[in-house]
């Protein structure tokens, strides 16, 4: 899906020379102003954060580097560079030209459209259907408000507090724009597995040492935010390995089963890492975690599509119920396959990928 038919040309504009006091109410209202001269000429987008960071007298000087996108970028990384820029609304350029905007909203409203038409083609019940639509709306406002939340804080901050606390800060947003992503990325995949769509797949050489330790380190610092005292064993028999793959769909994978021993563990302990299967030419992931009454009847259940276990003991069990199912096609779609074993009150999530 490229994004061509989300740019929008109607968008409200103000001239690079004009004063700011000018255009503050306007800027308010629009939230964002096309700077574009008496020529159509294209400066840039000026919005209210702009004004903060750069507090100068008329709106060129205002203006910061923000990303852009470009005709042939597609839904999804579209996505990835609205939350690497922390934008919500973004310039799309043809050959360097600027053409148009697109708001982040659009591809947001644009995507629960198309879940709602792959829940009018399905036989999802309708409890399901409208458990999964409530946890939507509760999945994508939670970490957006962490964004905007902690944004607005940092605006109104003094210089000398911004500096003490920016690491703290942007742990928290970018650990929130993260889990932004994750989910409409699940979204995306989802889309295109039920609407019969190609995903693409970019393989290039991998370390894997190098993404389970990004993993480990992410989960770590996310242990500590949320006072979840969880210990991550990381095991391995090597050194480093090199593997020839689409490194965002093995992470993407490796997250989600993370996540989900993190969520679902009776002592706050997950074991994961790698081995090697040279007789078979397989490297072969694991994430293990200790339950309580493994109901076999639910294992067989936990790669469908919407299946959720509402409640984890007295918590609420947050996420939408396809985590799972975009694992699966995830390591179909690489190749491999993945299996759950069970041994006394330990349960683990086995992932093959070819290494050839």
């Amino acid at each position: 899906m490229i994004i061509e038919n989300y740019i929008s040309k109607t968008y409200p504009t103000v001239d690079p020379y004009e004063g700011i006091k000018s255009v503050e109410e306007r800027l308010i209202e629009n939230q964002y102003l096309v700077v574009v001269d008496k020529n159509n000429k294209y400066y840039g987008i000026l919005t209210t954060s702009d004004i903060i960071k750069r507090p100068h007298k008329i709106v060129i000087d205002c203006i910061t580097n923000k990303a852009n996108l470009v005709v042939d970028d597609t839904v999804s990384s579209a996505l990835d560079k609205f939350c690497s820029s922390q934008s919500f609304v973004l310039p799309v350029l043809k050959e360097n030209n600027f053409i148009g905007i697109i708001e982040k909203n659009q591809i947001i409203r644009e995507l629960k459209l198309t879940v709602n038409k792959l829940f009018d083609k399905s036989l999802v019940s309708e409890k399901a259907k409208g458990n999964f639509l409530n946890n939507l709306s509760h999945e994508i406002r939670t970490p957006l408000n962490g964004i905007l939340g902690f944004l607005d804080i940092v605006s109104q901050l003094d210089n000398d507090d911004v500096i003490k606390d920016h690491k703290t800060f942007n742990k928290i947003i970018k650990k929130s724009a993260n889990q932004f992503l994750i989910i409409m990325n699940d979204l995306i995949e989802l889309s295109f597995v039920h609407t019969n769509n190609e995903i693409s797949i970019n393989k290039d050489n991998v370390n894997i040492i190098e993404i389970l330790t990004e993993l480990k380190d992410y989960f770590v610092d996310l242990s500590l935010f949320e006072n979840r005292k969880t210990t991550f064993i990381y095991t391995n028999n090597e050194s480093s390995f090199i593997l020839y793959t689409d490194r965002e769909k093995l992470k993407h994978i490796l997250y989600h089963l993370i996540s989900n021993a993190i969520k679902f563990s009776e002592d706050n302990k997950v074991i994961f890492g790698f081995e090697l299967k040279t007789d078979v030419n397989i490297i072969s992931f694991f994430v293990k975690n200790k339950v309580l009454n493994v109901d076999q009847k639910n294992i067989s259940k936990m790669f469908d599509t919407f299946e959720k276990q509402e409640n984890i003991g007295k918590r609420l069990n947050s996420g939408l119920g396809i985590g799972l199912s975009v694992v699966k096609n995830l390591t179909e779609l690489l190749g491999g396959n993945i299996k759950v074993e069970t041994q006394n009150d330990e349960i683990s999530f086995i992932v093959n990928i070819p290494i050839k």
